[in-house]
């Protein structure tokens, strides 16, 4: 790593991808060095053309462009979001395969770069993911972490919010277990503010239920699907 700046280095310029790049961009002060890169090296380039020309609005400027693997020899950060995209009906777990296959062309000419950062796993199934990451790159656990549940986590605020009539700020919960459909949101540490949502649901003059707390975490559970299956709609004029 290189002490004089902070750098990045994307490598997925998908969705999910250029979703963080933007995020990135518009927080400000991340970082002063973003790298893109992708096996369409064209589509990367232009990428980072757009998001140059939106610098002029940003909260701090920063080096962005389109690179090598070379490049990652000095990162900071690898944010790894390449991979298959997930199709409607399937599981992040029928992604493993083919996502598998893509990671081993990715990690081996970074760590031959002479990369010596941490990797940021975003790609699905992200957990499995996270795991081969690690035993390809061989870096210590420490320096390989994946996104996890923290979606799930944004989602589950979000939904429980919605029904408590309350900013997602004030909620206080999180999915655990994989991301994935065994994930699950325990009850007993939810909070509201500082009380437990236990102890509002026990109020009944409220109208809350547990049983609504169970459709919420199936709507969690079940949430990649049914966003993936509204992106994937033909778009009509």
């Amino acid at each position: 790593m290189n002490s004089g700046k902070r750098k990045v280095v994307l490598i997925g310029t998908g969705m999910v991808g250029m979703s963080f790049a933007y995020a990135l961009v518009n927080q400000g002060g991340i970082c002063n060095e973003l790298v893109l890169i992708d096996v369409n090296k064209k589509r990367a380039e232009g990428e980072a053309m757009d998001l140059n020309h939106g610098l002029a609005f940003g909260k701090s400027n920063m080096k962005i462009y389109a690179g090598e693997y070379s490049d990652c020899k000095d990162a900071d950060i690898i944010v790894i979001a390449a991979g298959v995209a997930q199709k409607e009906g399937e599981t992040r777990l029928d992604l493993l395969q083919r996502n598998a296959e893509v990671f081993r062309s990715i990690i081996t000419p970074v760590v031959k770069s002479g990369f010596d950062g941490i990797f940021l796993v975003a790609t699905n199934p992200v957990d499995i993911m996270t795991r081969v990451t690690y035993e390809l790159s061989r870096f210590g656990a420490s320096r390989v972490i994946g996104t996890g549940t923290s979606l799930d986590t944004a989602r589950l605020r979000y939904l429980l919010g919605d029904y408590f009539m309350v900013d997602p700020k004030n909620i206080h919960a999180y999915v655990m277990g994989e991301h994935g459909d065994s994930e699950f949101a325990p009850l007993s540490q939810m909070m509201l503010a500082t009380k437990r949502i236990t102890e509002v649901l026990e109020d009944k003059c409220n109208g809350y239920c547990v049983e609504d707390m169970k459709k919420i975490e199936e709507q969690v559970r079940t949430a990649a699907y049914k966003i993936i299956e509204a992106k994937m709609l033909p778009i009509t004029a």
